[in-house]
């Protein structure tokens, strides 16, 4: 064979065996798998979440969602190189303790009691305390360790873990934001310089996460988690959602969270219209009945309440002002039924 020939042959060879380019959008049932797998993951299910990511096949993903693919399992199984070094020494070290207990939590939640006990004994070492009691005793002095550092921190439970986020800018306005009984004068503070956004980005690779949460003082918002701060996204899907919290929790008195987040729920399916499909999905990925884990349990009671009101299963082939109508009236009905409450 002449080596021009020869050469051309194997180059030939080569493109045949390389492996096919990843496509430049997921396929169809490859975006629903990676749903159920991201609304297994937020109900601390790494288990059910890592077998439904190992059933997609790598060709059906696009390059970005193959990432995440890659990034997720890594994480799930411990496999991901060293967490990038905090603004303090302290810091790195007290989210590396909590980034282990976080993958440990959702792949064994019959250990999950033992690995918070675990993440107690590394941070009272941390702090330089003798072993605290358990994880509230612990948080107050965390906080105040990072507030002497020069960061700001959130502590508590989100779902079924308990939680760590570290910030380290905020910026205060006060918005106007419609909402469907009244409009609702609002302090909201725009947080940026994260550290760490919780266990749901971390696990999810950024993936997915908390876009903020209200207090008794405003909103919070996490700014790194918004494309824009403009959009419907985050006019209807953050700041409509929690200035319902705020506006709530000013009305009525001791609602449970699941509550709380179904009145939201329904507030943003008042508004949405552009992201209407992508907010009703999420609902759909991420049902639960565990009134614990408020967001899952709520959404549940979201779709069957709608679907119960539109006489259909399908909300998606919903029309969407029909879906805002429905929406309305039950949030309307819900504040009735909260008045007439002991």
């Amino acid at each position: 064979m002449p080596p021009a020939f020869l050469a051309l042959f194997l180059l030939a060879a080569a493109q045949t065996n390389a492996p096919e380019p990843s496509p430049t959008v997921s396929t169809p049932a490859a975006k629903q798998a990676f749903r159920t797998a991201i609304g297994a993951l937020l109900q601390a299910d790494g288990t059910s979440a890592a077998e439904q990511l190992s059933k997609i096949p790598d060709g059906e993903l696009s390059a970005k969602d193959a990432g995440f693919k890659a990034c997720i399992t890594a994480r799930l199984a411990g496999r991901e190189r060293s967490p990038s070094p905090g603004r303090t020494a302290f810091a790195s070290e007290a989210l590396a303790a909590y980034q282990a207990y976080w993958r440990r939590g959702v792949i064994d939640p019959a250990g999950r009691a033992d690995a918070e006990r675990d993440l107690v004994g590394k941070l009272s070492t941390l702090l330089g305390r003798p072993p605290l009691a358990d994880i509230d005793a612990v948080e107050p002095l965390l906080a105040e360790r990072l507030t002497r550092e020069g960061l700001h921190s959130l502590q508590g439970r989100t779902g079924k873990l308990r939680d760590l986020m570290i910030w380290s800018k905020e910026t205060e306005r006060v918005e106007e934001v419609p909402l469907p009984e009244g409009a609702n004068p609002t302090r909201v503070v725009y947080l940026d310089g994260f550290l760490s956004r919780g266990w749901s980005t971390y696990l999810s690779c950024d993936r997915t996460g908390s876009g903020g949460w209200t207090k008794s003082d405003g909103l919070y918002v996490v700014t790194p988690a918004y494309e824009s701060l403009t959009d419907e996204n985050f006019r209807v899907n953050f700041l409509a959602h929690e200035s319902q919290h705020y506006s709530d929790k000013r009305r009525f008195a001791d609602l449970p969270g699941w509550r709380l987040e179904y009145r939201a729920k329904l507030v943003e399916l008042v508004y949405a219209a552009e992201t209407r499909d992508k907010v009703l999905q999420r609902f759909i990925d991420s049902q639960g009945d565990d009134p614990a884990d408020p967001h899952s349990f709520a959404n549940r009671k979201v779709v069957l309440a709608l679907r119960t009101a539109l006489g259909v299963d399908d909300l998606a082939g919903a029309p969407v002002a029909a879906l805002q109508q429905a929406a309305l009236a039950e949030l309307l009905a819900d504040s009735g039924r909260l008045k007439v409450q002991p």
